[in-house]
């Protein structure tokens, strides 16, 4: 197994990604106050800058940190005229280039799941934090009843079943993640930001998969691919009744902050 770079959805992934107009100034408004007054935030994963762009326009000091340098290009490319270039750094979640005590805020969002050790990850993130820091993770919310989720599923199934997808990391959840981060001794204070709704059809949401959007499709073989693909096209229609009704999903974005004890916090996780 390996943590996934981003490199060749650089491109097109504020396309594919991106809020809605209004959500992200809604993200930062609510970032900046959960994260209170800092001196300097580090962003695991800053990617193209979906998150750091608009803290960075609040004044908030982000470094960022991504496996993909192509995906910290694009972030660059992307500020403003005459916006400061934040501090950028390749390197891997699960080791992260920076001394101890130094950061007093980490900052991720849709990260973890692509992270073959997200506990290492989440060692590393206590590790770098100075006493009294938090950290910070974001994820969008969405039934996971709806049409779309129940397809993406379903293609998971088809493709590991027929014995890809082992190197790609395994399944958690967010409930995983924060019960090892209270375990560790953090507090945990969440915020809801934000409520919109995106109208798809099962059709659309195939030709995502056909055109390789997402991670987990891009490291299966060609002819196996369509093969599988045409089998979820199959299981689709039998349970659906068809490709093209369109259905509506409500999105929300949720902030999760954990803090822990300005004193103990390293000592009592090192003997953990």
């Amino acid at each position: 197994m390996h943590s996934v770079s981003f490199d060749r959805a650089a491109q097109t992934y504020d396309e594919t990604r991106g809020f809605p107009p209004g959500i992200a100034a809604q993200v930062a408004d609510s970032a900046c106050q959960l994260l209170g007054p800092v001196s300097f935030v580090l962003e695991v994963g800053v990617g193209t800058g979906r998150i750091a762009r608009p803290l960075l326009a609040h004044g908030v000091l982000v470094a960022g940190l991504d496996l993909s340098l192509a995906m910290m290009q694009r972030l660059r490319a992307e500020l403003p005229p005459g916006a400061a270039v934040p501090p950028l750094v390749q390197g891997n979640a699960a080791g992260l280039p920076f001394a101890a005590d130094v950061c007093d805020a980490v900052i991720s969002v849709h990260l973890l799941h692509l992270i073959a050790n997200w506990r290492a990850a989440l060692d590393e993130v206590r590790r770098v934090l100075r006493p009294g820091g938090c950290y910070l993770t974001g994820y969008e919310w969405r039934p996971a009843d709806s049409p779309g989720a129940r397809l993406m599923n379903r293609w998971t199934e088809i493709v590991r079943a027929a014995g890809w997808l082992a190197h790609y990391p395994p399944p958690h959840d967010f409930d995983d993640i924060k019960a090892h981060l209270i375990a560790s001794g953090a507090s945990l204070t969440e915020a809801v930001v934000g409520e919109w709704s995106v109208t798809r059809t099962l059709a659309r949401q195939i030709e995502t998969i056909e055109h390789r959007t997402w991670s987990y499709t891009w490291d299966v073989p060609d002819g196996f691919f369509d093969r599988c693909l045409a089998d979820l096209r199959v299981w689709a229609a039998g349970e659906f009744g068809g490709l093209d009704a369109s259905y509506e999903v409500p999105h929300r974005f949720i902030w999760q902050r954990f803090a822990w004890p300005a004193s103990g916090g390293h000592e009592e996780a090192a003997r953990a």
